[in-house]
Order: C-alpha cells, then sequence, then structure tokens
C-alpha cells in the first residue's frame, strides 16, 4: 500500500498550434467530456487537434506542460519538491480526407516522486516515460491513418501508443486535464508495452464499437522476440438517455521479461453521464501471467464535474479511487483535482493524492 500522502499543485498547461493550407481555428483544450467519437477522436489525446470542415494539408500543434509535487505524509521523501514537465510536438498532415499522418516528438523531464515512494501504479503518468531517467526526448508516435470517407472504418500503421485506441474513458484518460495517477488514467492490467511498430483497426457500425491492435513487445530497436502484444475491444455507446459509452477489452501475448512465458488480461472500462455536467467512471480488470502465484485484479471509479453553477463552465472537478493487486502487492490510491481554465491555451490544475 502507498505510505501516506502527496500533494501536486501548480500543473500548468500551456497549447498552441500553427496551421497550413487554410485558416482554421484551435478547439478548445477542455472540451466537453460528453463530445461524440469522430473521424479526429484518437489522434491523440494530450491536446485536440483543430476539426475543420474540410481537412487542412497540415497541422503543427504544441504543448507545454509543468508542475511541481510535494510529498507531504510518508517517512520516505518527505517534504520533498519534485519538479516535472513535458513538450509535445505534434505534426499532423492530411493531404485527402481519407488519409492522415501524424508524428508526435516528446520531451519530458523531472522523475517525480516514485523513486522514492515506490508505488505499484504511479503517482505521476508522465514520469512514467522516461524509463529511468530524468530527461528524455523521444519519437512517441508516427503512423500513417487510413479511413473511410465517413470515418467508419480507421487503421493505423507505425509507431503507436496502445493507450490511445483501447480502455478509453472519456472521464479518467488525459494526464493533462484529468488524474496523474497511471492507476486510474488507464486500467494497470492493460499492461501496455512501450511505443513501438504496430498497427490498430476500429470499426463504427451505429452505435457499436469494435478494435483490434498488434503492438511489438519492446520499442523500434529493442527485443522483439516472443508472442507480440494483441488486444481487441467491443464497444457500445448511448444505452441510456444520457451519452455513454461501455467497453470491454482482452488481450494477450508473452511477458516482457520472460519471452517464453505468456500472460493474459480482461477488463471493462465505462463512463457515463448522469446529468449534462456530471459524469462516471468505472473500470475493472483481471490479468495473470505464466508463473504468477496470484491472480492480478484491478479497479477504479471516480467522478467528473463541470461546475457550471459558480459560472465556470470550462473548469473541470474530479474524485477518483483505485484499487490493484498484483504478484508484487496491493496498494490503494485517491486522487482528486481542480481544473482552472485561464484561457482557451491554458489552464491551471491542483492535484492531492494519497
Amino acid at each position: 500500500m502507498r505510505p501516506g500522502l502527496w500533494l501536486a499543485v501548480a500543473w500548468l498547461l500551456l497549447s498552441a498550434s500553427v496551421v497550413g493550407a487554410q485558416t482554421v481555428a484551435v478547439a478548445p483544450v477542455d472540451e466537453p467530456p460528453s463530445r461524440e467519437a469522430g473521424p479526429d477522436v484518437g489522434l491523440e489525446r494530450r491536446q485536440p487537434l483543430p476539426t475543420p470542415p474540410e481537412p487542412s494539408l497540415f497541422t503543427f500543434n504544441i504543448a507545454a506542460r509543468g508542475g511541481v509535487q510535494w510529498v507531504i505524509d510518508p517517512p520516505r521523501a518527505r517534504d520533498d519538491v519534485f519538479g516535472f514537465g513535458a513538450l509535445d510536438l505534434v505534426l499532423t498532415a492530411r493531404p485527402t480526407p481519407t488519409f492522415t499522418f501524424l508524428v508526435d516528438v516528446e520531451s519530458v523531464g523531472g522523475p517525480g516522486p516514485d523513486a522514492g515512494l515506490h508505488s505499484l501504479t504511479g503517482v505521476n503518468q508522465e514520469s512514467d516515460r522516461l524509463e529511468g531517467k530524468d530527461a528524455r526526448v523521444f519519437l512517441r508516435e508516427a503512423w500513417i491513418r487510413l479511413q473511410s470517407a465517413a470515418g467508419g472504418v480507421r487503421f493505423n500503421v507505425g509507431k503507436i501508443d496502445i493507450q490511445h485506441y483501447f480502455d478509453r474513458n472519456f472521464f479518467a484518460e488525459d494526464e493533462t486535464r484529468q488524474f496523474l495517477n497511471s492507476g486510474l488514467l488507464s486500467n494497470p492490467l492493460l499492461a501496455s508495452p512501450p511505443t513501438g511498430l504496430g498497427s490498430s483497426l476500429r470499426v463504427s457500425q451505429g452505435d457499436w464499437r469494435f478494435a483490434l491492435g498488434v503492438l511489438q513487445l519492446d520499442d523500434v530497436t529493442g527485443d522483439n522476440s516472443g508472442v507480440p502484444y494483441l488486444v481487441g475491444e467491443l464497444g457500445r455507446r448511448n444505452i441510456f438517455p444520457l451519452k455513454g459509452h461501455y467497453r470491454w477489452w482482452a488481450r494477450g501475448g508473452s511477458v516482457p521479461e520472460r519471452r517464453d512465458d505468456l500472460t493474459w488480461g480482461t477488463g471493462v472500462s465505462i463512463d457515463q453521464l448522469v446529468t449534462e455536467t456530471a459524469g462516471l467512471f468505472v473500470r475493472a480488470g483481471l490479468g495473470r501471467s505464466d508463473g504468477d502465484r496470484v491472480l492480478s485484479h484491478s479497479a477504479s471509479a471516480g467522478v467528473q464535474h463541470t461546475p457550471t453553477w459558480l459560472g465556470r463552465d470550462k473548469d473541470l472537478v474530479g474524485i477518483g479511487y483505485g484499487f490493484l493487486r498484483e504478484p508484487d502487492g496491493r496498494e490503494h490510491v485517491a486522487e482528486t483535482y481542480y481544473n482552472l481554465s485561464l484561457a482557451e491555451c491554458c489552464s491551471l490544475i491542483a492535484n492531492v493524492e494519497w
């Protein structure tokens, strides 16, 4: 279990966009969580891309994020202050409405408090991508998308981040607007490998969604022996009068540390509006690898609310709880945040995590 309480204050997000071929408006960073999934949903979730009626030849997006975290309670790393930051440069080319090419280069720095706290889930999603370093510049994604004219069929191939396409949840998936803890942003038992070569196929038919994905177990230059990471998802939306999404996924492949052993996992992800300004999210999962002495399981749930009664119709407030049990131990986590929208391009987030 995580020892104690930590606090993250001053999480700043800045976003800018340069658009070629035609002039378009930049979509707000804090667009409503009830937004319907369209052809561009899933391009990336760290900063929305422009969505003009006709596709631009290219768009260039910049998103800068930074913050500080204080550990205020546990016996380890007490009163320590950790700074962190990230910069994303995203170039998107759309020569035709059915063809998209995207390159995402990310620079991230600041190891965060996880090294001292030894948490299972990770108290800062940004720091998870450092791979043990203090700073890192890397190619996060580079892919080609082919899609049908109406966007009902979308096929991505290249270097992809599998979490952008599976186990999504509109109220708990974006570290730039919502939670920081990795266990609340995605299901820990999805166990996605580092971004590497792979492909994703998504099909939309009415209110049903179908998806299949395959990914290397390591980065392009790493060890890719064994069975690759395979994942499938079945989704349904809008069962109730207010909007909602209900997803079930299953994955399998070789254990990254022991390529002769196999691993599997399955889980659900649900987001549901309960009023026009408030929504609930629920995740749960099971998983096991050859040689494990226990069946791993996880669960998380929470609420996101837009405080329109305060006259703040672009702010977000959220609270969530998660539990993880795996061979290395068990952990409970709770987190709350307030996302204060300062302008179309930036916001300030205060965050407390236990």
